[in-house]
This record gives C-alpha cells, sequence and structure tokens, in this order.
C-alpha cells in the first residue's frame, strides 16, 4: 500500500544547518518539501537532499529580518497548497504563523509567535498568569530607570526582541550602569530586570493542542558575567533530580498555557534559585540553537524531527518516556582578544564520544571572549553514557583544543564575522 504521507507537502520556511533534521525526516517519510531560503543555502542543499520540490528565494542581506520571510512564504504556499509549514528559527516564526493561521494548518497560533518574538511581552504575560520570573522594567531610555536599577543591583539589560546573547549585560554596580547608560541609552526599548542566581536549564516540549507529550530537560554552562553565552549544552538531564524535573515541567505547562500556545515546539529558559524553584528567563516557539534538537533525539534515542512534522501535519507522534544516555554541545570561546593565527581541533578527531565537530571561525579573524553566540570558535557534538562522563570530556575537550591569538590593540579589533550556525 503506497503511504499517503508520500502525497504530503511541508513548507518549511527557514532551512538552515540544524534544520537538515528535518528534511532527512521528510525525505525518510516520503514528504514533499517546499523551502524558503537564500539561494546560496538553497544550493548547498537541493543535490542532498530529493524531497525538495520547490524553493522561494530570500535575499542574503535581509535575510535576518522577520518581514523578509512573509511574501516568498505566502508566494510559495501558493503554489504549493502546503498539508503543514514548519518555522526553523527566530526570524522565521511570525511568517510561518501568519501562513498557518491564513491556511488554517496547525501552529503556535498567531499570539503565541506575537509574544514570542518580544521579552516585554513576556514579561507582561508571565505576570499576568502568575508564573516567575524576575523583577523588571521595560523603557525606551535606561537613564530613566537608574534608581529603580541602582536599589537592585546587580541588574540584566537586554534587547526585547534579540537572540544568542545578543546585547545582554549584567550590571554589577554604579559605575557599571553609568557605562551602559552612556552606551545604550538611545539604543531603543530595552528591559532591565533584577539577575537571578542559580543554574541555567532549558525545557524542550512538544505539544499538540495545548497538550504536552515529551519534555526534555537541558543543563547550561556560560560565560558567565557580564553577558552570559552559552558554551556548554546537556541534554537528558535530571533523571536523578526529580523535584528539579516536576519543577520545569510544571514550570513549561504554565507557559504553553500562558501563551495559548497549540501545536509545534516550546524550548523555555529557566534558572533555578533551589531545585524547586524556577525562575523564567524567556521563551521561544522555533527550533532551539546550539544542536539542542539533535541532543534531544540522541539523549532520548527517538526522531524529535520527525516527530516535529507529525505535529505540523495535526498528528500525535509516539514519544519516549525517559533519557537513556546524557548528549551535549560544547563550544569554544577564545582566551583572550586578537587575531586567531591558529586553531587546531585534531585532538577532537576520531573520538567515538564526539559525534561531529567543525570550526565557526578561521584563523585571519578578529576574536575575543565571547560576548555573544557569534564570537565562538568552534563546536561539537558529544554523546557518552552519563552525565558525568560527557561533563568530563567536554572539559578534556576544552583543554586540548589549540587556539592561538596575535594580541592587537582594542582599537582596532574587529567583531568576527561567524559561519552560518543556523
Amino acid at each position: 500500500m503506497t503511504d499517503p504521507r508520500q502525497h504530503q507537502t511541508v513548507l518549511l520556511i527557514g532551512a538552515g544547518v540544524m534544520a537538515e533534521g528535518y528534511l532527512h525526516a521528510a525525505q525518510e517519510a516520503g514528504l514533499r518539501v517546499g523551502i524558503v531560503e537564500t539561494p546560496a543555502r538553497h544550493a548547498a542543499l537541493t543535490g542532498r537532499f530529493s524531497c525538495i520540490v520547490d524553493f522561494e528565494p530570500v535575499a542574503e542581506l535581509t535575510a535576518a529580518r522577520d518581514e523578509s520571510w512573509l511574501s516568498p512564504a505566502m508566494t510559495l504556499a501558493g503554489r504549493l497548497a502546503p498539508d503543514a509549514v514548519w518555522a526553523f528559527a527566530e526570524a522565521h516564526v511570525m511568517a510561518a504563523a501568519m501562513v498557518q493561521h491564513r491556511l488554517g494548518l496547525p501552529g503556535p497560533g498567531l499570539d503565541a509567535a506575537t509574544v514570542s518574538r518580544n521579552k516585554a511581552l513576556q514579561r507582561a504575560e508571565f505576570h499576568r498568569a502568575g508564573l516567575p520570573q524576575p523583577g523588571h522594567r521595560h523603557t525606551q531610555r535606561l537613564s530613566d530607570e537608574r534608581e529603580w536599577a541602582l536599589a537592585r543591583l546587580p541588574v540584566v539589560v537586554k534587547p526585547v526582541s534579540l537572540q544568542g546573547s545578543q546585547g545582554v549585560e549584567r550590571i554589577a554596580s554604579a559605575a557599571d550602569w553609568d557605562d551602559v547608560v552612556a552606551r545604550r541609552d538611545s539604543e531603543g526599548p530595552l528591559l532591565v530586570e533584577e539577575y537571578v542566581e542559580g543554574q541555567e536549564y532549558s525545557v524542550e516540549a512538544l505539544v499538540h493542542r495545548g497538550r504536552v507529550l515529551f519534555t526534555n530537560l537541558t543543563r547550561k554552562e556560560t560565560s558567565g558575567p557580564p553577558y552570559f553565552v552559552e558554551l556548554f549544552h546537556e541534554a537528558g538531564y535530571g533523571a536523578d533530580r526529580p523535584l528539579l524535573s516536576k519543577a520545569a515541567d510544571d514550570l513549561c505547562a504554565g507557559v504553553v498555557q500562558a501563551l495559548n500556545f497549540v501545536s509545534g515546539v516550546v524550548h523555555l529558559e529557566f534558572r533555578a534559585r533551589a531545585d524547586h524553584d524556577p525562575v523564567i528567563m524567556e521563551v521561544a516557539v522555533r527550533t532551539p540553537g546550539d544542536h539542542i534538537m539533535e541532543l534531544v533525539a540522541r539523549a532520548h534515542d527517538f526522531d524529535v524531527f520527525a516527530a516535529c512534522l507529525r505535529l505540523a501535519l495535526g498528528e500525535v507522534p509516539d514519544t519516549p518516556p525517559a533519557p537513556v544516555r546524557a548528549a551535549g554541545s560544547l563550544f569554544l570561546s577564545a582566551p583572550q582578544a586578537g587575531r586567531l593565527t591558529e586553531l587546531d581541533l585534531s585532538a577532537w578527531a576520531g573520538r567515538p564520544d564526539v559525534v561531529r565537530h567543525d570550526a565557526r571561525l578561521a584563523p585571519g579573524a578578529q576574536v575575543r571572549p565571547a560576548q555573544n553566540s557569534g564570537d565562538r570558535l568552534a563546536w561539537a557534538v558529544l554523546e557518552c553514557p552519563t552525565g558525568p562522563e560527557l561533563r568530563l570530556l567536554a572539559e578534556r575537550l576544552v583543554a586540548e583544543a589549540v587556539a592561538r591569538i596575535d594580541p592587537t590593540p582594542s582599537s582596532q579589533q574587529g567583531v568576527p564575522c561567524p559561519s552560518s550556525a543556523s
């Protein structure tokens, strides 16, 4: 009998490197796929994925902007009449939600998508729902919040809509506050939040018609203050922390309800002051970055990308009850600022517990200790039987990597230009 899914079509809005799991899953299921992407990215995919049947371009120069994706997505939807629409990364969320809404297809919902794209809206909605989050102020000018901020030091300043730690700073003193005001007072709408001490985590959840079907708990390690760039993720965490796992699941369920989230994937970031005391940082309704979806698949031993496509088609996927191993993604930060003269990752090669790895920046790039995700030098996906083994491996790989940097005066430092990680 012919699989009826061989006649179904998925419109994938955005198809970066970490979206290839969706293409593999679609090809395996016999689905037809139309993609909205840049011409260069489309050219890199078509020879590898025969499931791609159509394409609509987005200009490279404007691809980071939300508004660049709706028109080509609607154009391609008009040609394909898709059975499902799926957003990949942050800039794709609103276009996908609008196409889903107009075609009556499953998705997070317009309200959940809209709130997810604005951290100030998230704070307002979570406050209304009584969910735990930092004290905060939403302001057009930082200088207006001096009194509030200095009474609550340390605080965090962040943009309302960027990702990857861009523009996030921890302010610890009055002098730090005056410095950030001098640099960013006229930047536009910003959030000022109380700084929450505690370990960072995320919950990755699959949701069908408002019901949470599956959750994964990921533990994070960051570069620390003032920028908190994520350098290590450990998926499949919490099997021996039942109180933390329950608190994370309860928090996720509250967020799903507060967002009026319908169907799709939720990526909820939080800090925990104690296992029973989580505090929301932010939420996204798209594929998490830093290879986390692949980590979820490896830790739980199931095809989470295929499960997402089933959700997009309105179906209920089978999901596993618990993780069976630990999986992690590791990122290398420059130890100092300057020009990268050598990046040697040969010690990472040929190891069975290092699934994949690659450099993000090449010799000749200006580098610095990470201030956002684009500053990171290299990455690796890891898989180990247990969490302790995974964490030990990550420490060893950082120690074994060789990054030689020629220091340059700060006035000559440029901003690195990372290769595409999305």
